[in-house]
């Protein structure tokens, strides 16, 4: 049963702050004319510690494209570059990036009425443009009975429009074509520098029919420091697994255990990135340390410390206190 009246539990504790080098001479004798004044338990030689948090940092070093994962335990985090933000497995928590990417986009002029047997290509997907009202299958835009009408069947076509017997691209989308000049515009569904890659190409026998390139261009991924807001926001909104992100730096992640104690240490790490990277060769969190367990006011001293528990401390705690043994 605690001897201490709230006096001398109070002076302890304030003779006990941990940011305070104390003189032997001085605090060390305060503490000990206490602890004499009410027979208490002994100093038990040893040196205990405070339970700290298994941790590590993500290193984000250049840009991160839609698709690139990272692995927290059970966790699966995944970047995501569509308006949608849907990852490619239901079990996977979103990265939202589609607002810092920017999507490749390109040109399709049409300013003649294409002629049956025309075709083009867009993102892998043939087209065929068939005689007017004779469309029946997926790929097949009927050519209409005249300009505008030719322009907006590609439009449905393309997105999958209600009426058209299309099925949407999967890789682009297409706007209306301007009145004036006759182009529209072509968005790849996915922001990053992967839609520079989607093809566009036609063979119309109007020679004006054109795309702008050969491919979709100017797509950009997600810079580094978005990413790691990005990844930070992520975690501390999905996470099951007990830990918390910081964005400590502009181009890394701290992940840090929830609870301290060994237990973090036995939480998986892994990523899929082109440019991110966990220190080399850690496969786990790391340096999780369990706390000596004390009862409130327990002691203890080693050759350079004098240390008191403030309160109960389980692994998991941090409420030891030291003192150094300086020379009188």
């Amino acid at each position: 049963m605690n001897k201490f009246s709230k006096r001398q539990e109070h002076e302890i504790n304030n003779i006990s702050n941990p940011t305070q080098e104390a003189k032997l001479g001085t605090k060390l004798n305060e503490i000990i004319a206490l602890l004499n004044a009410t027979a208490p338990k002994g100093i038990t030689p040893g040196t205990p510690v405070n339970a700290a948090a298994a941790n590590t940092t993500l290193t984000i070093s250049g840009p991160v494209a839609d698709g690139e994962t990272v692995v927290i335990g059970d966790d699966i985090y995944e970047f995501v570059a569509n308006a949608n933000g849907e990852t490619s497995s239901p079990l996977y928590f979103p990265v939202d990036i589609f607002e810092d990417t920017t999507q490749s986009a390109g040109t399709l002029k049409v300013d003649a009425q294409p002629t049956a047997g025309d075709t083009m290509t867009i993102g892998g997907k043939e087209y065929i443009f068939v005689p007017d009202g004779t469309a029946n299958a997926d790929g097949e835009i009927s050519i209409g009975t005249d300009i505008d009408t030719a322009q907006a069947n590609i439009v449905a076509a393309i997105n999958g429009a209600e009426g058209s017997f299309n099925t949407p691209n999967a890789k682009v989308s297409i706007g209306d074509f301007d009145a004036d000049t006759d182009i529209a515009i072509i968005t790849a569904l996915v922001g990053g520098v992967a839609g520079n890659l989607i093809d566009t190409t036609s063979n119309f026998t109007a020679v004006t029919n054109v795309f702008g390139a050969v491919t979709l261009d100017n797509g950009a991924d997600c810079i580094a420091a978005n990413a790691v807001l990005a990844l930070t926001a992520a975690i501390n909104e999905y996470d099951t697994m007990g830990v918390t992100a910081d964005d400590k730096t502009v181009n890394t992640v701290l992940i840090t255990s929830d609870v301290a104690g060994e237990q973090g240490n036995l939480i998986e790490i892994s990523e899929n990135m082109t440019n991110g990277a966990f220190p080399v060769g850690t496969t786990t969190l790391e340096d999780g340390v369990n706390g000596t367990v004390g009862s409130r006011l327990d002691m203890m001293m080693d050759l350079t410390y004098f240390y008191i528990c403030t309160d109960t401390n389980t692994i998991n705690d941090a409420n030891w206190r030291r003192i150094g043994l300086d020379t009188f």
